[in-house]
This record gives structure tokens, sequence and C-alpha cells, in this order.
């Protein structure tokens, strides 16, 4: 029992490290890279088909790994190959000269990262028990936000003083992210799994979830529909942000850099605290709360439009980082709770693939809304339109996901 424990507690430093090293090499594309392929001359129909695309391509084939890991009893080595593919994406883009080239690195790289993310949280749920979940999420993300601020504010200060132009400034910093990762990559390889049950799956390896089984587990297929649902909504503006900070606000590098880092120092502020909120208050209020004040941000980008005023944005963000710390550790713990042991990478992915379906019709009908409005409105008030669609869905939807969550099992029940 005691070598089961050390061997956990050694598991968990080195998925700390992981998660920071990867976090250093997401922090220094955060600033940029919504806004790149603007810079290769992406339209707001590209946008939104390139979000769509993502959307799809990371949500696609995460059954599939999430099941493999299930049945294998292993999570490790996927999450390797995984990480090894997302990184060399990265250095690749740096000498990308056409959006077509972009959209294919970005699906090579979204397909990687679908195989990682379902296992890596699976892998977080199988060295952690329901009385510590919440604290170690919270404590991975806290220093994965440490990485990603001090990531943050090299790749703005390496892109300010770089002498190019456009998507050149961001050539070096895209090359570091990749470097970083290949780095991190390796870490996973120091974590040791325990032995434990390996799923017995009747299913084919490729067949989808059996729909009629899934319902009868209310609480998840309740807690996957209406998330499913809000997602929607919330991605209709997802392809219409980067448009505004890029081609409407031109914003530059270093006002780039601060609005990525008031929204990392904020979620940083918070987030030592964040495991007791959701001890004291549970996972229903936190996530109806998270998903209220998401209202606020396609009201945030209009305002920015009509006023100019980018300052906007930096409230914006650090508001939406306080929340986001709350939000997405609620929302992973949650999860978790709910999901069988046996089950959990399958059943993580089945979620993420419910969610990538609809915000990749989501974004897709953001950007052919903009792009058709443009014609007539102009690019200024396309925005406007598709935010004002995204708002009022977003509070439609934010009732129904506390609605759903309501009806599960609560979260501060199960200590």
């Amino acid at each position: 029992m005691e070598k089961d424990v050390d061997s956990t507690y050694r598991n968990l430093r080195f998925l700390f490290i992981k998660s920071v090293l990867s976090s250093l090499g997401d922090g220094m594309v955060a600033p940029f890279m919504s806004i790149y392929p603007i810079l290769l001359g992406a339209s707001p129909s590209d946008m939104g088909l390139i979000r769509s695309t993502t959307n799809f391509t990371q949500s696609i084939l995460q059954t599939f790994w999430g099941r493999l890991s299930d049945i294998i009893g292993r999570r490790v080595p996927i999450i390797f190959f995984g990480s090894i593919i997302v990184a060399l994406t990265w250095i690749l883009m740096a000498y990308t000269d056409s959006v077509t080239a972009y959209i294919f690195l970005i699906v090579i790289q979204t397909l990687a990262a679908s195989a990682v993310t379902p296992v890596w949280t699976a892998l977080i749920g199988d060295n952690t028990t329901s009385t510590d979940r919440a604290r170690v999420v919270a404590h991975i993300r806290l220093w994965s936000l440490i990485g990603s601020i001090i990531a943050a504010a090299i790749s703005g200060w390496i892109s300010s003083i770089s002498g190019g132009s456009g998507r050149e400034v961001y050539r070096v910093p895209l090359i570091i992210a990749g470097s970083i990762g290949l780095s991190s990559s390796f870490m996973i390889l120091y974590v040791k799994e325990r032995r434990r049950t390996i799923a017995q799956s009747r299913r084919s390896l490729l067949r989808l979830y059996d729909l009629k089984s899934l319902r009868q587990d209310r609480v998840f297929y309740d807690f996957c529909k209406v998330n499913a649902i809000a997602s929607f909504t919330l991605s209709i503006a997802w392809p219409i942000f980067p448009i505004t900070l890029g081609s409407i606000l031109k914003l530059q590098p270093s006002m780039l850099t601060l609005l990525s880092i008031s929204q990392g120092l904020a979620s940083l502020s918070i987030q030592r605290y964040v495991d007791r909120v959701i001890y004291r208050y549970g996972c229903e209020w936190v996530i109806t709360l998270y998903r209220s004040i998401l209202v606020m941000v396609p009201i945030s980008y209009m305002l920015v439009e009509i006023t100019d005023q980018p300052l906007i944005l930096v409230a914006n963000n650090i508001v939406l980082g306080l929340i986001s710390a709350l939000g997405e550790t609620a929302y992973t713990t949650y999860l978790l709770e709910i999901v069988n042991e046996l089950e959990r990478g399958e059943r993580i992915a089945i979620y993420n693939v419910a969610v990538g379906i609809t915000t990749t019709i989501g974004s897709f009908i953001g950007g052919y809304i903009a792009g058709v409005m443009e014609r007539y409105l102009g690019l200024i008030w396309a925005t406007r339109i598709v935010y004002l669609i995204s708002m009022v869905g977003r509070a439609a939807t934010a009732m129904m996901v506390r609605e759903a969550i309501g009806r599960g099992v609560r979260f501060s029940s199960k200590f």
C-alpha cells in the first residue's frame, strides 16, 4: 500500500513537470495564434472553416483513443506520441506562407491533440482519488498558468524586438514552442502506470458508442447533451474574435501579449483557492456562474469595436481569467466523478466528441454568417451580428447546464 502511495506521488510530480513544460510551449504561441491565419490572408469565411475544421479533427477520434487506452490499460504511449506530433507542427508552422498549408498543419496537430486530451485527463484520474482530485487538478492548472504567463511575456518581448513584419515576427516563438514541446513529451515517459483492471468491451475499437446504452447513464448523458448545446452557442463567435483583434483593431504584438498575460495573471491569482471554492459550494454553482459570465465576452468585443478602447478587452480577460480558473477546474472534477473508472478514457472522449461536433457546426455557421453579412453590411457590422447571436444563445443555455447538473449527483455529496 505504501509503495503504491509513493508511486502515485512520483507520478504526480512528473505530471506536474510535463504540464508546466507544455504550458511554456503553449504560452509562447498563445498571444498571437488566434490571429496568425489572418496574417496569412484568411477571410471571415476562412476563419469559420479553420475553426470548425480544428474543432472537428480535435474531437472526432477522441473516442477511439480513449477506448484504446481503456482496453490496453496504458495511457503514457498515446500521450507521448501525440505530444511529439503536436510539437513538430509548431516548428513547421513557423515556415508556413499560405492559408492552405496552415489548415493542413493545424489538422495534423489537432488530430494528434485528440489522442492526448482524453487520455491525459484519464491519467490524472488514475493517479487521484475523489478526496484529492479537485486539489490536484487545481494545482496542475496553477503551475500551468505560471508557465503560460512567463512564456507569453517572453514571446511578446521577442515579437516586439523582431525586425520582421507580419507573420515573420512570430517565427522565433513558434520554433521555441515546438522545441519546448518536444522536451515536455519525454517527461511523460517517467510516469509509471500501475496495474489496473483492463476494461472488457464487446464493442469494436472503431465502433461508435451505443447511444441506447449511453442513455442509461442519465447523469452523464444529460451532462453531455446540454454542454454540447451550450458549447454550440459559444463557438458561433469563436472565429470572429480574431477578426476583431487582427482585422478591425489591428492590435500590435505588445497589446496581444498584454491580453494573454492579463487573463493568465487573473487565473493565477485565484487558482490557489479554486479547490476550496469547489469543495464548499459544489460544481453545480461554480459551473453555472462560469457559463453565465461567458455571456459578457461577445458584449465586450462589440463594445471595443464601438469605442476603439482595447482596455475593455483587458478588463474582459481579467474577469474571464478569474471565472475560467473556477469553471474549467469544476468541469474536469465533475466529469471525472460521474464516469466509471473502467471506462474513464472512453467516457471523457465521448464528452469531448459531443462538444467537438457542436462547436464544429457553430464555428462554421458563425464564419459563414459573417462572410455573407460582410458583403451587404461591411466587416464591422457583420461581426456585431454574430456577437449578438452568440450572446443570446449563451444566456439561454446557461440555465440549461445548471438544471442538468442539478439533476445529477452533487459534487459535495461525494465526500
